[in-house]
């Protein structure tokens, strides 16, 4: 029987499931953070004595599931669940399934997945079945730690029985996350069921690209784990698979590796243009990457390259999260920065930003003079055509006597746009402006 024999096509949809949280939660581990540039700390040891981060009276040494699971502190329900689950078997199923069913718990916590990861050790097909039948609507997150589980123990055979099928038809929202941890589990299931290469000939049997882009990730993130940087892209390097699968390989690594080491995925950039690879995407990759830490960095690097339609996604990409990480020290560093067409995509997502992240109690006149550094034209105009009407709607009263005084601001048709709003929009902005 071949591996290519079972596949499950997964298009569409991203979720935001974090799975891969709950073991590191249970085992008091924190997942690695993207603000954190610079050279890496030294290695975190937990302070002894006193437990100081905690919610209620400490749990008694004693203490029955029902009671860990009424306790108001997470993460002391996460430690003891977990120190229960390690003590139980098969046979205390039936006991712990009556005490998870009738806890008073949202479905998609933790402790949930936990239950079903440790089910899924050694009955996977009934905790997926149980899973995505009762709690599959509360929080995809506890299917996917059974999926996850049961990868790591039986990849084909979780395959063979078609279930994964049926959850990627119905809930679209997690196919991604499907993907990322099916690979995930089957990785670290080490040499089970041929090991990594037959993983590698399942993400190859899927039907959409999109499916193996997103499977190769995965793969290409364990092995940038497991054996570093450098010993991943020399392993991709060495692969004798087809151009188009190194390809994809190298993708998925460049992007993993440019959240630690943007320079070295940089530096291969230019190795894989040698080779001949084919390098479309690479550089809105590494840009989005490298911008979750240094976003100036990654925009002075995209600036080396070529100029097309790769340099203005990845322009973009940075733009984004430069706005969401820090709005403000973007905006000090455009304010530097005049007569550079290329920057008003970075404008437009700064000053947008602004407003959005105080609720549009802002300083009207000065991001007006912010967007008049926009180059070009009809951007500008669409810009100050936001400001004015989102102005006009919150303060009303100081908006018009601006444009009293500034009457030329814009061309009469874009005014008399701008001084139009819709009910929904203007109901949308005074909900924002008020917490909603």
């Amino acid at each position: 029987m071949r591996l290519t024999d079972f596949s499950f096509t997964l298009r569409g949809g991203a979720g935001c499931v974090c799975v891969g949280l709950l073991l590191m939660s249970a085992l008091g581990c924190d997942p690695p953070s993207d603000d954190q540039p610079g050279e890496a700390p030294a290695a975190y040891t937990a302070p002894t004595g006193n437990v100081v981060s905690r919610i209620g009276e400490p749990l008694a040494a004693d203490a029955t599931l029902r009671q860990v699971l009424e306790h108001p502190d997470s993460l002391q329900r996460i430690e003891r669940v977990a120190q229960i689950l390690q003590r139980s078997g098969p046979e205390d199923l039936e006991s712990l399934t009556y005490e998870f069913e009738n806890a008073t718990l949202e479905r998609g916590d933790f402790e949930y997945g936990l239950f079903g990861h440790w089910w899924a050790r050694f009955d996977p097909k009934a905790a997926f079945y149980y899973t995505d039948t009762h709690l599959r609507m509360d929080s995809p997150r506890v299917v996917l730690s059974v999926v996850r589980s049961w990868a790591q123990q039986d990849p084909v055979g979780a395959l063979e029985s078609k279930m994964l099928n049926n959850t990627a038809s119905h809930m679209p929202a997690i196919r991604e996350e499907l993907t990322d941890t099916f690979v995930v589990g089957w990785f670290e299931a080490g040499d089970a069921a041929g090991g990594e290469e037959a993983l590698v000939d399942w993400i190859l049997s899927q039907q959409d690209v999109e499916g193996i882009q997103r499977a190769f990730k995965a793969y290409a993130r364990m092995r940038v784990l497991r054996d570093g940087d450098q010993e991943t892209l020399d392993w991709i390097k060495q692969r004798p698979y087809e151009p188009e699968v190194n390809r994809l390989l190298l993708a998925g690594a460049l992007s993993v590796i440019a959240h630690q080491n943007p320079k070295l995925a940089s530096e291969w950039m230019i190795v894989a243009q040698n080779d001949g690879v084919d390098t479309r995407t690479f550089i809105p990759r590494i840009a989005r990457s490298w911008a979750h830490h240094d976003p100036r960095a990654a925009l002075d690097w995209v600036m080396t390259t070529q100029d097309n339609a790769e340099r203005t996604n990845a322009i973009l990409g940075v733009a984004r999260r430069w706005a969401r990480r820090d709005e403000s020290g973007m905006a000090d560093w455009l304010a530097t920065v005049k007569g550079w067409l290329w920057t008003d995509s970075l404008r437009i997502q700064a000053i947008r930003a602004h407003v959005l992240n105080h609720r549009y109690r802002v300083d009207w006149p000065t991001l007006i003079q912010r967007a008049n550094a926009i180059e070009e034209l009809t951007n500008r105009n669409r810009m100050l055509g936001y400001l004015l009407q989102s102005w006009l709607v919150v303060d009303t009263e100081a908006g018009s006597a601006w444009l009293d005084e500034n009457p030329d601001v814009l061309p009469e048709a874009d005014l008399e746009r701008a001084q139009k709003v819709s009910p929904q929009k203007r109901a949308n902005i005074l909900a924002t402006m008020n917490g909603g």
